[in-house]
């Protein structure tokens, strides 16, 4: 069993037994043991990056006819140009080859094959992407429409026997998309791209991860902005988009995205009864709920405040508000030209992705006061 299977088991024991001295109103008991939990989500963390970067370093990948072939290095060689040999062909052209390299069809690049592609997926963990919170919707081309529900107290429509149904009972418009080409240029020494054994995913994607992250995140926070604010005094105004200005139903999948200075207000307030506002996610300890709803906190540098004393603060359900519209994979692409003086060759990344509003109704923008 893997060690990070067997800390998993060990982590949901003790969430439990939180979760029973909190039902026992043992608050303090509780509280005693949340930074165990916390120690153990590190853990395994920790343990499934190195499990995962392991699989995926030198590992042998079984095809059908008992074959073996070692994908990161094969991966490499077509990347950087070099030639493949016959039983390397064979591993590449098999159907159904497990982690296939795939021929992009006009920028001269290959996607990153399925394996190691999730292992670029792990490097997000540690990182507050906003793409998780939306409707990611998985697309193969590069634009298109969607049909969407205009009409959140529709019902079914009754299909009688020769009864023709008019148009007004039909009720949905759409949305167009048109992925675009996001990437970066990445330097490597040619020694080090000499070695074709080399972990190339590893060092490319803890630098792309994070520059994708952050321009997908722009690109989400627009259309919040583009959200009509208004001024919140204090915390309740927080409640009241809750109870009130949101559909019951948003509101019930709700999350409130904020920056560290609004996080820190919030994370201060206390109740009559002494206690913090603010609950701890027994889900993630390094997080904190308000009224059930998770909290999602982003720097002041990507969230920027609207004045000195008024922080911005996103209330509602993201996967009602925004459709992310991602092709999926990552493409890669070597030269040497432009490295030439220099002795490095440049690996350019790219992804693709679009994001368009859905619904405005179900995100409500707060200018809160923090002072």
């Amino acid at each position: 069993m893997k060690k990070s299977v067997e800390l998993r088991k060990e982590y949901e024991e003790l969430k439990n037994s939180i979760a029973a001295l909190k039902s026992e109103n043992k608050i303090e008991e509780a509280h005693a043991k949340l930074a165990g939990l916390k120690d153990l989500e590190n853990k395994i963390r920790e343990v499934e990056i190195e499990e995962t970067m392991n699989a995926g370093v030198g590992g042998k990948k079984e095809v059908k006819n008992k074959e073996t072939m070692n994908v990161n290095r094969l991966f490499n060689r077509l990347i950087t140009g070099k030639s493949l040999n016959a039983e390397e062909m064979e591993f590449l052209n098999k159907a159904g080859t497990p982690g296939q390299v795939e021929a992009t069809d006009s920028k001269g690049g290959y996607l990153v094959p399925t394996e190691q592609f999730n292992r670029i997926k792990e490097l997000r963990r540690n990182l507050v992407s906003l793409k998780p919170l939306c409707n990611v919707v998985p697309v193969t081309s590069f634009k298109g429409n969607m049909p969407i529900e205009t009409e959140t107290t529709g019902e079914l429509i009754a299909f009688e026997e020769l009864n023709e149904i008019n148009k007004g009972d039909i009720d949905f418009a759409q949305i167009s998309w048109n992925v675009a080409d996001y990437g970066d240029i990445i330097p490597i020494s040619k020694s080090l791209l000499a070695d074709e054994n080399v972990d190339l995913i590893s060092y490319v994607g803890r630098r792309f991860t994070k520059k994708a992250v952050n321009t997908e995140n722009k690109k989400i926070l627009t259309l919040l902005k583009g959200l009509s604010g208004t001024e919140a005094a204090d915390y309740t105004s927080i409640v009241t988009a809750l109870n009130v200005t949101l559909d019951p139903a948003v509101s019930n999948n709700a999350v409130i995205i904020t920056n560290q200075t609004g996080f820190d207000y919030l994370d201060k307030l206390v109740g009559t009864d002494k206690r913090p506002l603010l609950e701890i996610n027994l889900q993630n300890t390094t997080q904190k709920k308000f009224k059930g709803r998770d909290i999602i906190v982003l720097s002041d540098a990507v969230l920027e405040m609207e004045e000195v004393t008024k922080a911005p603060v996103f209330v509602g359900d993201m996967s009602e508000f925004i459709s992310f519209f991602d092709r999926q994979g990552l493409e890669l692409a070597t030269s040497d030209e432009a490295g030439f003086t220099k002795n490095v060759s440049y690996i350019r990344a790219i992804e693709r992705f679009d994001v368009k509003k859905v619904d405005s109704k179900a995100m409500v923008y707060l200018k809160l006061a923090t002072a």
